[in-house]
């Protein structure tokens, strides 16, 4: 398989897989778009790979990407998140044993929101694995799990590819497209290839969020405290939505703070909007950077989007 900048998974499965032991529960932790998904089939083609190396060619590697591996279970949800009944068929079927190999997984994605009932389900299972069977859990959140099921699994956290990795990942996907476009749109997303590809297959959430972090950018350089309010007031939908907007934001003001202190290493979707934020003074952008981040750590705490909009755009000017 070919991952991007995902060192983090990888290196820890070809140690495990060197030593013959694997550990049976997997939580991997990441942004949307950062990769949890692919990361998790790269986990289960470590596992089930007849060559052991998660090569991607070999049968088993094939269906566990075609999704057919029998081995392979991607757990449904009966509603919105995973409820106490999904978790205890899993329970129930994971004293069965493998079809095709000697092992067998159950990938449960999206984690976020499923309640403590469900989780407290899986620790005894995950307490006392059966051999054969292996979890993976996937999330945007750590603090989304329950202590006990963290202390019993691997921690893995997923970042961004580097913008170099990302418009490599991006040229072999979207080969009918130049490549600095392709490297203007991978800087505007931090690396994030998910995100990257939304945007190109001409998601218009994703297009829209870019205008506005324009907008968004020129008010903060005009102190123009209606304008800021008039922005963020439209991304408050939910917590998710504006947290995803405001780590776009941060990259930008970042990027201003790099320009005034004379470097030209830019990772935010605008750059000349970052060069007219980059006038203001120094503690000025650091007390922005810190006031954005204050509100990202509110949106994890299940804080109201409208509210937290609010108060950041008083804070902003």
């Amino acid at each position: 398989m070919e991952l991007y900048g995902k060192n983090a998974v990888i290196r820890p499965f070809t140690a495990m897989q060197r030593s013959g032991r694997f550990v049976h529960s997997y939580i991997i932790i990441g942004e949307h778009g950062v990769g949890k998904r692919t990361s998790a089939l790269y986990a289960a083609c470590m596992l089930l790979c007849d060559n052991k190396c998660a090569c991607g060619e070999c049968v088993q590697c094939k269906r566990v990407l075609k999704n057919e591996h029998p081995d392979l279970r991607i757990v449904e949800r009966s509603k919105k998140s995973y409820s106490v009944d999904d978790v205890r068929e899993v329970v129930t079927d994971s004293f069965t044993s493998p079809n095709d190999c000697d092992r067998k997984i159950y990938l449960f994605t999206d984690c976020d929101g499923w309640s403590d009932a469900a989780q407290a389900a899986l620790l005894k299972t995950t307490e006392d694995p059966t051999e054969s069977v292996y979890y993976i859990f996937t999330g945007e959140r750590l603090s989304s799990f329950l202590g006990t099921l963290i202390s019993r699994s691997m921690v893995i956290n997923i970042e961004s590819a580097s913008k170099d990795e990302c418009t490599a990942a991006l040229i072999s996907m979207y080969p009918e497209k130049e490549e600095q476009e392709l490297r203007d749109v991978s800087a505007s997303f931090c690396g994030n290839i998910g995100r990257c590809r939304e945007y190109l297959d001409g998601n218009e959430k994703l297009m829209e969020n870019v205008q506005r972090i324009k907008k968004l950018n020129s008010a903060v350089s005009a102190g123009d405290e209606y304008a800021c309010s008039a922005v963020l007031s439209q991304i408050t939908a939910d917590r998710t939505e504006l947290s995803a907007f405001l780590g776009m934001f941060t990259a930008c003001v970042r990027d201003s703070i790099v320009i005034k202190n004379g470097r030209n290493d830019l990772i935010g979707c605008d750059e000349q909007g970052s060069r007219k934020m980059s006038v203001l003074p120094l503690s000025r952008l650091i007390s922005i950077y810190d006031n954005i981040m204050d509100i990202s750590r509110a949106c994890d705490l299940n804080c109201n989007a409208a509210a937290a909009a609010a108060v950041l755009s008083g804070r902003l000017v």
